[in-house]
């Protein structure tokens, strides 16, 4: 398999590959940019093999990065720009990161990184925190870094973090097979057309934005990057760029629609809107069937390199709630705790299979046992399918928080928060949110020390990404336990709830 950049500037060089703001990036000229950055990579001591964990928000130079870390032969290590400098040195070291690329926007907690094995650049000009630059290296050797090199599928190219039901982040390998056959299954079931136009709000360090951005370039078709979500510049871009597909999260969707007004149609280039990365609500499902807005309901996690199973916007309208079939080349059984597949109707966990799962963790075999057992992936989502074999989904894991579409594990917050010297024990839990579908929550039990719910969050904001944050504290004075110990997160969620509802 060659990478397939090279492969398509030679044969579509100029369709349009990438548009930013005001500026149009043919896919020759694309592949011109990926060139320059990897023969400044090299001329870095960027090698074969070399992890490359790149700290940057959506921008142009990350896409460049994620084209050239492949072309080297390297794997990409996409970082989350929201984490602490204390999560993103955990990453770093999990993930045996050589380098580390940063911008303007992410220089200083890049210069505060200190005391790891990796070698930090700049894709700006350098500043004050005397991190080199990669412009300070020649590019003048670009011409032998402009055609593709052959790829083994199974070569891993990248290693995208998320995190598992003990709260530690684990970092996925997703190979270019996974890629491949993701893109081929959406493509398949959501229709391919020559012109099309995607617009990319989503964050590339998440897997539904890489994707986004390989699948393009295997289509043909052109990616029209943003920064971040923004829903006046998506509203702006969906009625002047001729945009055709837009991936979004039902918060980012809800904001959309409060902007635009019921009134105000989608234009008809947009043929598709993929809602995925947490539940949409069924009063956000009504509103856009009745403002025939073209939603997809998708269901998918990084393990699986994004997309699962996905309704079409008319099956959407005819089945409303359900994220549809399984993608081609991807298999889902609805199983027990024993392993029984169950019939139609009956709630368990959601298995899945086919070329789209990851390779597994990154230097975590247990974890990877845990979940990859004779090439099924334990999702650990609940769900079930109905007679037609449409899949339904119950819940998402069972203790992960959905937040804004971030993915929030109460055990990882506990972790922190009983750290504090005041605090005895702490459970973590999802409060139901219109804005955000869940607002996070933590029930804490002190040592009998005075603390305020105050202390407790400027205590966290040192060591949890903002997202992670508890939006509301609750004093107890003993967690809900089973008579083995065990926290009953059930009976937490009803405490923290009932003393919501009285303050409201």
């Amino acid at each position: 398999m060659f990478y397939w950049l090279a492969e398509r500037a030679a044969r579509n060089p100029d369709t349009p590959a990438l548009i930013y703001n005001d500026q149009v990036w043919t896919y020759a000229a694309l592949n011109d940019q990926v060139a320059a950055m990897a023969a400044r990579l090299a001329a870095a001591g960027v090698q074969v093999g070399d992890h490359i964990a790149v700290l940057l928000p959506n921008r142009p130079e990350t896409v460049f990065l994620i084209h050239a870390a492949a072309r080297m032969g390297c794997v990409l290590v996409p970082q989350n720009t929201r984490l602490t400098v204390e999560e993103l040195r955990w990453q770093l070291g999990e993930s045996d990161a050589a380098f580390l690329i940063c911008g303007k926007e992410t220089e200083q907690a890049a210069a505060e990184l200190t005391g790891g094995a990796w070698q930090t650049f700049t894709v700006d000009t350098a500043g004050e925190s005397g991190i080199p630059s990669l412009m300070d290296f020649s590019a003048a050797s670009a011409s032998g870094w402009r055609e593709g090199r052959k790829l083994a599928p199974r070569a891993v190219q990248g290693i995208v973090f998320t995190s598992g039901t003990t709260g530690k982040p684990k970092g996925a390998m997703i190979t270019f097979a996974n890629h491949f056959h993701s893109a081929v299954g959406s493509a398949d079931r959501l229709g391919l057309q020559a012109a099309a136009r995607w617009l990319l709000c989503m964050p590339l360090y998440h897997v539904g934005g890489l994707s986004i951005v390989l699948r393009c370039c295997l289509y043909g078709t052109t990616v029209v990057l943003q920064d971040g979500f923004d829903e006046q510049a998506v509203s702006d871009a969906l009625d002047r760029d001729a945009i055709t597909l837009v991936s979004l999260v039902p918060t980012m969707l809800g904001r959309l629609l409060d902007l635009r007004g019921d009134d105000a149609p989608f234009p008809e280039a947009v043929r598709c809107v993929l809602l995925g990365g947490a539940a949409a609500s069924a009063q956000l499902i009504e509103r856009c069937l009745a403002g025939n807005i073209p939603i997809a309901l998708t269901y998918g996690l990084t393990e699986a390199c994004s997309q699962v199973a996905t309704a079409t916007p008319r099956e959407t309208r005819a089945k409303a709630g359900s994220v549809g079939k399984a993608l081609s080349g991807t298999k889902i059984q609805i199983v027990n705790d024993a392993g029984d597949v169950l019939p139609p109707g009956e709630i368990g966990m959601i298995l899945v299979s086919g070329d789209t799962v990851m390779r597994g963790y990154y230097g975590q075999p247990e974890a990877t046992c845990e979940v990859l057992d004779e090439n099924w992936l334990r999702t650990g989502d609940l769900g079930y399918k109905d007679e037609d074999g449409d899949l339904w989904i119950v819940q998402r894991r069972t203790d992960l928080i959905v937040s804004g579409g971030e993915n929030v594990y109460p055990a990882e917050i506990e972790a922190v928060l009983t750290a504090h010297p005041a605090i005895a024990a702490a459970c973590v839990v999802g409060v139901d949110d219109s804005e955000w579908g869940q607002r996070v929550t933590a029930l804490i039990e002190t040592r009998g020390a005075a603390v305020t719910e105050a202390e407790i969050l400027a205590y966290c904001r040192e060591h949890l990404a903002g997202y992670k944050l508890p939006r509301s504290i609750v004093f107890t004075d003993a967690l809900p336990c089973t008579a083995s110990g065990k926290v009953q997160r059930g009976k937490a969620a009803e405490l923290v709830q009932n003393h919501l509802l009285l303050e409201s």
